[in-house]
């Protein structure tokens, strides 16, 4: 049976030789303790080091319910809110946002990627759920102002380009207990910008060879400001077995919005998204399993069939 395959050696390679993530990589959102019914957290509170979350600054600092203690969070910005009940920028509707995103990454073309899967969960009140989705081709979504296209960016996996990671996508929000059986927002082409780090870079001698300015500008301050809180607050926060880190920022106005939900078009939803990876199968510190034909991770029926189809064949390695 032939089982020689070019394209899982040249990945192989490729990773051995970049250090960097291929294929499908399951994303799973950060949380913490530190960061439990805090959200946001402001700098400085009373038993708790440091500031663990973006734009704390201009974010309403009596916000207390994030039950999962999540880093990654959504703001909403209705038109009209303005002081003195809110501070100027950012207004009500900041929540936590917990559970995962797939990205398909490509680096035999270009180092094009794509989002397989986004399912975050978050809340907005002890009693009221949220969710974020990716749109598909297809989806109920696309009766809103989304078509499902496109969804696909760019990685370049180097320090000297930053692990630069950007995607253009579609993805509706919803609050089932406001108007259920219906979706609240999209958002069209909306833009994701930041990065994929490996973990091994999260050093002083890793920030100090390249460049990590976030992409929305929500962190005051110069690169290395920024680096250093990815390396005092975000990193030692990380599990020990993750393997990479994504840090990406998103805003933009809403496409579509329900009546009902209090936010127009006009208005403005932006995010933070901080989220790692952990070994993988197919990474090359963790092979296939024997007996996976198939390279899905699972030696199951699927490889059985490949095996029996291939049965007493006799072929010279190449």
């Amino acid at each position: 049976m032939k089982t020689t395959n070019l394209v899982p050696i040249i990945l192989l390679t490729m990773l051995l030789v970049a250090d960097v993530p291929a294929g499908s990589i399951e994303f799973e959102l950060l949380t913490h303790t530190d960061n439990i019914q805090l959200l946001p957290q402001p700098k400085g509170l009373p038993g708790v080091s440091g500031d663990h979350l973006l734009q704390t600054a201009d974010d309403i600092t009596g916000g207390t319910f994030n039950p999962d203690g999540c880093f990654s969070f959504n703001f909403m910005n209705p038109v009209g809110i303005s002081e003195p009940c809110y501070p100027p920028g950012y207004a009500e509707g900041i929540h936590s946002m917990s559970d995962s995103l797939v990205l398909d990454i490509d680096l035999l073309n270009g180092g094009s990627l794509s989002i397989e899967s986004l399912t975050f969960n978050g809340y907005i009140a002890p009693d009221k759920s949220s969710v974020q989705r990716l749109v598909h081709v297809g989806d109920p979504a696309t009766s809103y102002n989304t078509d499902g296209m496109p969804n696909g960016g760019t990685y370049i996996a180097s320090a000297d380009a930053n692990w630069a990671f950007q995607i253009s996508f579609d993805w509706y929000y919803d609050v089932p207990a406001m108007v259920p059986t219906t979706i609240d927002m999209t958002f069209d082409n909306y833009q994701w910008s930041g990065f994929i780090i490996p973990v091994s870079e999260l050093t002083t001698a890793g920030m100090d060879a390249t460049i990590l300015d976030d992409p929305l500008g929500y962190f005051g301050g110069t690169s290395a400001d920024f680096e250093s809180w990815l390396l005092n607050e975000v990193a030692p926060r990380l599990p020990e077995e993750a393997t990479y880190l994504l840090f990406v920022q998103g805003e933009a106005h809403p496409a579509w919005t329900h009546p009902e939900i209090g936010m127009t078009t006009d208005g403005i939803i932006g995010e933070t998204i901080i989220a790692y990876a952990v070994p993988q199968c197919g990474d090359p510190e963790h092979p296939y399993p024997v007996g996976d034909l198939n390279q899905d991770c699972r030696v199951d029926l699927l490889d059985l069939a490949i095996l029996a189809l291939h049965w007493l064949e006799c072929t010279a390695p190449e």
